[in-house]
């Protein structure tokens, strides 16, 4: 099951467990700027809902044509699936942060291959603190995924065949997970101002 909202202020108590260290459980991101974002939650081990890429903020720039911002809390497996269409030929990439009990990332194309830089940075994720997650495609195609201050990038691929990203979808394999996106950035002035200075932004 899964759904959408807009996070509410709420308050939160958190129980350390070994379960929930993280890297960033000694600068966490505040659950005050969760309060700012779109909200989607499941338990999934497969894409159970594709978001057209115009649903979410795209801080692109002449370097970079998508530039999206997510977080994610998840004990193991955030999927950031990526695709050009629905259709059975379209491209897709899949990016899996903290895979194999959160000691493994990697990229993989459609036909489950492993493609370009992997990481074997471990402790990523946490079910208690959220991870900020940026994913960029550079203007050549290239995939980089980044974990602010801690990796970046954290992973690097060629996408060729990926000219355009149509579609995204958000799930961790077989693990409760909650996501977060559209918040309030620091980046949502620049964006707003390159659309006031081109309508086609």
């Amino acid at each position: 099951m899964f759904f959408t909202r807009v996070v509410r202020p709420i308050m939160l108590v958190v129980l350390l467990s070994g379960s929930g260290q993280s890297v960033y459980n000694q600068n966490p991101v505040p659950f005050s700027k969760l309060a700012t974002c779109q909200e989607f939650t499941l338990n999934a081990e497969r894409c159970m809902h594709f978001f057209p890429i115009e649903s979410v903020k795209n801080y692109k720039t002449k370097e970079n044509k998508i530039h999206l911002k997510f977080y994610v809390m998840a004990a193991r497996d955030a999927n950031i699936v990526l695709s050009s269409g629905y259709g059975e030929n379209d491209a897709r990439y899949t990016a899996v942060i903290g895979g194999v009990e959160n000691t493994y990332s990697w990229i993989s194309n459609r036909q489950d291959t492993i493609v370009g830089q992997d990481s074997r940075l471990p402790n990523i994720l946490s079910p208690l603190y959220p991870t900020p997650i940026v994913v960029l495609q550079k203007t050549s195609g290239q995939l980089h995924i980044s974990i602010p201050s801690q990796a970046e990038p954290l992973l690097m691929a060629d996408a060729p065949d990926l000219t355009e990203v149509k579609l995204f979808c958000l799930y961790s394999w077989r693990t409760d997970s909650r996501w977060f996106f559209n918040c309030t950035e620091v980046e949502d002035d620049d964006m707003m101002r390159a659309l006031d200075s081109d309508p086609y932004y």
